[in-house]
């Protein structure tokens, strides 16, 4: 009975160990890391009006054992170059399919849910993409990447001379506030896709290089079912200073009852090259935002405040892979 007993305990141990194994999210496949728990935030949400939000407490940074953490380091590969994508409001969904293909890239690649590191419980990704304003979105967005930017500066297992961030949307924008922060002996190169000048407002300077990519088909988030990202503007009092970015358009264009507008991504840059930042500037045709996600699909959708918005999404196979061979092009250039 007793051996019957140790063969059953054993082929049962088999079993385990071979799901295990087959999981993409078994420890084998995924480098060592210490968890950091006191990363986690304070943050609740604050009713702006009825079904939308802003946010309000103490931000949560990073803490690499985060169910939503996606790090993997390839194979035969020493110290490869690390790309940290950095998702819109949606969620990490917004990333996830890019990642893979820097992956296979042979990138180290870094993903994660920002939302998911804030303190915040029960809520998914549609309520975070349509119930909760930009502003919030990209402070929750932008705490947790620096936080991950830092982490990964700490990595011995990767080229932490080869660091890249990529960004769609709301991230796109993000990335572009962490290009006035981060160190150019470090990150190379910024990818911003479908960037919105609307949150947090953009960076006066920038101490890296960007690639602003755009859809020919994008009107995510234009309340003219024709316009394009790159025009995009919003009223400035949509904007809020938040003192944990570098100083930029919300210096001068944020607060409540505030007028004017902001400036539109184009303007934008030429501010900043005018300033000495590099920015380069692509479009793409059968694109729209975030070309990774999926298929194209060209729509218009309400948020929960009421407002209707473009909410075109994705791209035809042939303008992701030109979208592709442009990012790591500029990613040659930037070494």
């Amino acid at each position: 009975m007793h051996c019957m007993r140790t063969r059953c305990l054993s082929g049962l141990l088999l079993l385990l160990l071979a799901y295990w194994l087959s999981s993409g999210s078994n420890a084998l496949a995924r480098p060592a890391v210490t968890c950091l728990p006191h990363e986690v935030g304070q943050a609740e949400l604050r009713t702006i009006r009825a079904n939308f939000y802003s946010v309000t407490g103490r931000l949560g940074g990073f803490d690499p054992c985060d169910r939503s953490v996606r790090f993997r380091i390839p194979e035969g590969i020493g110290k490869p170059p690390l790309m940290i994508s950095v998702h819109g409001g949606g969620g990490i969904n917004d990333v996830l399919n890019s990642n893979e293909v820097f992956h296979q890239q042979g990138f180290a690649t870094l993903a994660f849910d920002a939302y998911s590191m804030q303190g915040i419980k029960g809520r998914d990704s549609r309520f975070w993409a349509f119930s909760v304003s930009n502003e919030a979105r990209q402070r929750m967005i932008y705490s947790t990447a620096l936080a991950a930017y830092r982490w990964a500066l700490q990595r011995e297992d990767i080229d932490t001379s080869r660091i890249y961030l990529f960004g769609i949307s709301n991230g796109a924008t993000v990335v572009a506030n962490l290009a006035g922060v981060v160190s150019p002996e470090h990150v190379k190169g910024i990818i911003a896709e479908g960037i919105t000048p609307i949150g947090i407002g953009l960076p006066d300077e920038i101490k890296v290089p960007i690639l602003l990519a755009f859809g020919n088909l994008d009107n995510f988030g234009n309340r003219d079912p024709n316009g394009k990202r790159w025009a995009l503007t919003g009223t400035c009092s949509h904007n809020i200073l938040f003192p944990d970015a570098p100083a930029g358009s919300s210096r001068y264009c944020s607060g409540i009852g505030s007028g004017g507008q902001t400036p539109s991504p184009l303007q934008w840059a030429e501010s900043v090259k005018k300033s000495g930042g590099k920015i380069e500037i692509a479009y793409f045709d059968n694109m729209a935002h975030a070309a990774f996600l999926g298929p194209l699909k060209l729509g218009q959708n309400t948020w929960s405040s009421g407002e209707t918005f473009g909410s075109s999404t994705g791209a035809s196979d042939a303008a992701r892979a030109e979208f592709l061979k442009a990012t790591l092009d500029f990613i040659d250039r930037n070494k």
